[in-house]
């Protein structure tokens, strides 16, 4: 199982909920790109940019077994060729969607997303994203509720 959607969504959160519930190991994306590369996400991005970070993306991601609940990153679905192996997985995709202010409001005070910068430049990756998330997924849940009943949601549409 794979989960898209952008930052503040609650892929990890929800991730690591799925995974106890079905007693299944969870990866985070993320987290696996930072073991990699022994460099924080910023680090990365101030190194070399969003491009090097997606590259890097894709290599972890061609890398990870497939057997595992994925939380992916919130921009891995704009790179052509990470959004066609998530694809290939044969794995069920849920995008969690939420309205942009509800994200907004999650997200903007964390030093940690290289991309947060302003309220109208968020804005704008939201909505360059939002057709992407949907034409990757398989499956949209409302991200706006609880976890529990989030992940409730997701088990009703597997």
């Amino acid at each position: 199982m794979i989960l898209i959607g952008f930052m503040g969504s609650g892929k990890t959160t929800i991730a690591k909920l799925l995974g106890a519930h079905m007693g299944r190991e969870i990866l985070d994306l993320d987290e696996e790109i930072v073991k990699s590369s022994g460099m924080a996400i910023p680090e990365i991005f101030a190194a070399e940019g969003e491009t090097g970070f997606r590259l890097r993306e894709y290599d972890v991601l061609k890398a990870l077994p497939n057997q595992h609940i994925l939380a992916t990153g919130g921009g891995v679905v704009t790179y052509a060729a990470s959004r066609r192996l998530l694809m290939e997985m044969d794995q069920p995709i849920i995008y969690l969607h939420a309205d942009f202010p509800t994200l907004y409001n999650r997200i903007r005070e964390d030093m940690n997303r290289p991309l947060v910068k302003d309220k109208e430049s968020v804005k704008k990756l939201y909505e360059e994203r939002l057709d992407l998330y949907r034409s990757t997924s398989t499956i949209e849940v409302d991200a706006t509720s609880t976890p529990k009943t989030i992940v409730d949601q997701i088990m009703q549409s597997l």
